[in-house]
């Protein structure tokens, strides 16, 4: 079995159109993308025409989550409550305005890179700065907004 190292993933972020991502950089654990679904139970019958076992039926599909932590730079505009940071954004986007565009790639596939692409909003931001040994970290969650695209290239 071909095994691929996640050591060295991007996860990077494009406020405007998707086509110039900004590397979030010090990234270091990343869960997700998600997609579920929730199944459909047909009701029973008394005539068993499902036979004898619950007919159910693939629901309608949604993007879950992506959600990261990082060794977190208050100062690094990216990471900042400044314009073009993390935690700007958080009130940014709202109301129906469009969703930046996110980019989460693994370039140690063997023979290409894993990328997956997606719009979403940052859901929630949490800072851990009271540590007395470590650094200063935080947790970030990004809702997904529609369907999550994985390329391989």
């Amino acid at each position: 079995m071909t095994r691929h190292p996640s050591f060295g993933v991007t996860l990077g972020v494009d406020w405007a159109s998707g086509t110039a991502y900004t590397n979030i950089g010090q990234v270091r654990d990343v869960d997700g993308p998600t997609i579920e679904r929730d199944p459909i139970e047909v009701p029973l019958d008394h005539d068993m025409s499902g036979g004898d076992y619950q007919l159910k039926f693939a629901g309608v599909p949604r993007a879950g989550q992506i959600t990261f932590s990082l060794n977190w730079d208050p100062k690094k505009t990216i990471h900042s409550q400044s314009a073009g940071g993390l935690i700007e954004s958080f009130d940014d986007y709202y109301n129906g305005t469009s969703l930046p565009a996110w980019q989460y790639q693994n370039a140690n596939i063997t023979g290409g890179t894993a990328t997956w692409t997606f719009d979403g909003f940052v859901q929630s931001f949490s800072s851990n700065m009271g540590a007395v040994q470590g650094s200063l970290e935080a947790e970030l969650t990004i809702e997904i907004s529609g369907k999550p695209t994985l390329t391989i290239t």
